[in-house]
């Protein structure tokens, strides 16, 4: 039986217009952090510095912890001489990690549990009580992921999706006198009249971006309800003897998967933006996830890594001289959406980069 090992205990300790002498800059005022693990050690991690400026005496702790990847998590309490004083702390990337984790699983398999574990992981993100950390844009796209993930996690189309499922198992158990009347054709049509209304329904009157991932959502929730009307053609003519179990199966699958995936979009795009702003407002280098485009562009997906943006386009078989096809990376060169060639990544007849490319467009 293994032991478990406690968290580190990471402290703070800021210090206000430390005098510093040097040959070549002569003497100046710094602040100054110093991060620390008592339990383990009392030299320090890290030291992060940043010019004095007058005036500033009880300012600059929680913006010098913000600008290195670190945070606050309990009120900085003075301790000795005139200008310093302590706090625990903690890194923040492992936060953003956890969410990164948190979305991957909603995207295996999207759920009530797994958005309640996206939920939770967002929720430590916040700004602890007492803090004077200024987060600007992450906080507000923070606030949006939340309230994205709440929606698809109090969507009505669980308990329809989970009747489907009842039902539609009853029938296969005991498939023989049904009819047109059973409960899991009149489930199937519900839950597909529902996909239906949502591709109807889901506008968006905000800014231009809102306006696109509304329509991305759109097109999930139509591509669930073509699934649906497939999924009711082998209902119907299972019920009629003139389909397989297995073929209807395989129609529900393909069918209940999309739904899965079409509930979350929204909320998987707002929480992966939200992630990649978590990233720069604690001045950690941004690695953000695939991201679905908007309607038109000639890429796949796109990821923002660094201070760039990088798109990807999947080209098929003996297009450039790529017999097995290749994935093709440019980078956005300026605001206009000029994007510069870096390199094309053949695929090859082992299928095994062509399996990560299937998975990435599966993802978004």
């Amino acid at each position: 039986m293994s032991i478990a090992v406690p968290a580190p205990r990471y402290f703070a300790e800021f210090q206000h217009a430390v005098q510093v002498t040097s040959r070549t800059e002569g003497t100046r005022r710094e602040n100054w952090v110093t991060i620390t693990v008592p339990q383990q050690s009392l030299d320090p991690i890290a030291r992060f510095t940043a010019p004095y400026v007058p005036g500033s005496r009880r300012i600059g702790h929680d913006d010098l912890l913000r600008a290195n990847g670190w945070r606050a998590i309990s009120p900085w309490e003075y301790i000795a001489g005139p200008n310093v004083y302590r706090a625990r702390v903690e890194p923040f990337r492992p936060l953003v990690i956890a969410g990164q984790s948190a979305v991957r699983a909603v995207e295996e398999r999207a759920s009530v549990e797994t958005l309640t574990a996206l939920q939770g992981a967002l929720s430590p993100m916040h700004p602890q009580q007492g803090s004077a950390d200024r987060r600007g844009q992450f906080d507000r796209a923070l606030a949006r992921a939340e309230a994205a993930v709440v929606h698809a996690k109090n969507c009505r189309e669980w308990n329809m999706l989970s009747d489907v499922e009842s039902a539609v198992s009853a029938f296969l158990h005991e498939p023989d006198g049904a009819t047109v009347d059973h409960p899991a054709m009149r489930a199937v049509v519900l839950l597909t009249s529902e996909c239906g209304n949502r591709v109807s329904k889901r506008r968006e009157n905000g800014d231009e971006q809102r306006a696109w991932i509304a329509s991305a959502e759109r097109r999930a929730w139509d591509r669930a309800f073509l699934d649906g009307l497939k999924a009711l053609r082998e209902l119907g003519s299972a019920i009629h003897g003139t389909g397989g179990g297995r073929t209807l199966d395989e129609a529900m699958t393909v069918f209940l998967t999309a739904v899965r995936r079409a509930i979350p979009y929204q909320a998987l795009y707002e929480t992966r933006r939200a992630l990649v702003e978590a990233a720069r407002a604690y001045g950690l280098f941004v690695i953000g996830m695939r991201q679905p485009v908007s309607e038109g562009v000639w890429a796949d997906w796109s990821r923002i890594i660094g201070d760039a943006t990088y798109m990807f386009e999947v080209l098929p078989p003996s297009v450039d001289g790529h017999p097995h096809g290749a994935v093709r990376v440019q980078r956005i060169a300026d605001a206009d959406g000029f994007a510069v060639p870096l390199r094309d990544f053949p695929l090859g007849s082992d299928e095994e980069r062509s399996r990560a490319v299937t998975e990435a467009l599966f993802r978004i």
